[in-house]
Order: C-alpha cells, then structure tokens, then sequence
C-alpha cells in the first residue's frame, strides 16, 4: 500500500518477511506472480466472510442485501478495491491483468442468473446484469470523480443507497425464493474460491 507494485521489489518483501530473496523464488517465480497470489488470497478472504453470512442467514442473498454487502467489505480490503476499480498507481501492470480482473464474483454471469432464476432480480429488463453492474460499478467509482461529495458520506450510507437503489429499481415485486437461491450462491462461491486457492499454489515449485 505504501509503495505500489511498481516501486517494491522482491528484495524488500524478503527483508520485511525476514527471509532471503532466495526463500521467496522458491515459491514464486517472478513478482507479478507473488502479487497475484497476494490478491486472490485478499479475494478468498473477502467470499469466505460473504459466504459465513450467508449460512447464518440465507436473507442475506437478496440483492439488496449482498451487494451493498460486498460494497462495505471490499471498502475494507483495499487491494481488492483497487482491482476492481483498476487502479494502476498501487497495482501497476496488474490492474489490467484480464485473468485477475475476471475474479470479480458478484459481477459473475452464473451468480446473476441464480438471482434471476429464483425471482430475486428482474428477469424483464432486456439485461439486469449489464444495468445493475453499471450502476453498482458507479458507486465503487464515483469518489473518485467527485471526492468531496464522497468525503461528506460515510461508508455506511452510501451503502445505505445503493441498497435501496437496487431494492427499487432491480428487485422483482413479489418475494423470491432466498434458501434455493443462497444455496446455489453458496455452492458457486465455494468453487470459485476453490478455484483461486488452486491459482495460488500452481505456480509454486515448492507444492510441486
């Protein structure tokens, strides 16, 4: 954070983790390649606390309620904030690394159609997932554009809107079905989760 992925080298993780240059070749072959791994595994821990709510409470599926959800935790996570927003002053090359920007699992195609298919988003708009990504991307954006509106809220409210942006505009009129559809939320997370577990370690001659 304080440095950025162009000005950090190997050479000062090494000396901050206590260990030679050597130590952390063995494990990763090239720095962008430890960077990746660093952001999936921020990534993992984000869905792992998503995921733990969602099993204590199903409601939390609703659109209105997972999104803003997200919204708060990844304001938590700066490193994922700043993938998602692309930011190349902290991230450098990495900010448009299609394989990592692809890790964005809330904009993903299989979880937008759960919520479709379970009546919790509009199935009549001619694309809710292109509407609703659009509109929640703004909100990660905006600050950005106008930071003293920004500053003004804090994170909580601006939660707060997004949720009832989502509540009125996306959401179907009538109850949808929150168990199936958490369940099935559970299952994709679980196995993307697994996936970026399996990115981390594949690279790494020291599992082989």
């Amino acid at each position: 954070m304080r440095h950025g992925y162009r000005k950090l080298t190997i050479g000062d993780i090494a000396e901050r983790a206590g260990v030679g240059k050597g130590t952390v070749y063995l494990h990763w072959r090239a720095k962008h390649e430890l960077f990746e791994a660093l952001l999936m595994r921020e990534s993992i821990a984000l869905v792992d606390e998503l995921l733990d709510e969602l099993r204590a409470d199903p409601a939390v599926i609703a659109p209105h309620r997972i999104f803003p959800r997200a919204f708060e935790l990844t304001a938590r996570r700066p490193l994922v904030a700043a993938l998602i927003t692309g930011d190349t002053d902290l991230l450098g090359k990495l900010a448009s690394d299609s394989n990592l920007r692809s890790y964005k699992l809330l904009a993903n195609d299989r979880g937008y159609q759960v919520l479709v298919r379970n009546g919790l988003l509009r199935g009549d708009l001619p694309s809710v997932q292109y509407a609703l990504q659009a509109v929640i991307t703004g909100f990660y954006f905006y600050d950005s554009l106008d930071p003293v509106t920004g500053a003004r809220l804090d994170q909580g409210t601006k939660s707060q809107l997004l949720a009832h942006t989502i509540q009125q505009a996306f959401e179907c009129a009538e109850p949808g079905r929150l168990e199936p559809a958490a369940a099935e939320f559970i299952a994709l997370m679980e196995e993307l989760a697994d996936n970026y577990r399996k990115s981390i370690y594949s690279s790494d001659p020291g599992t082989g």
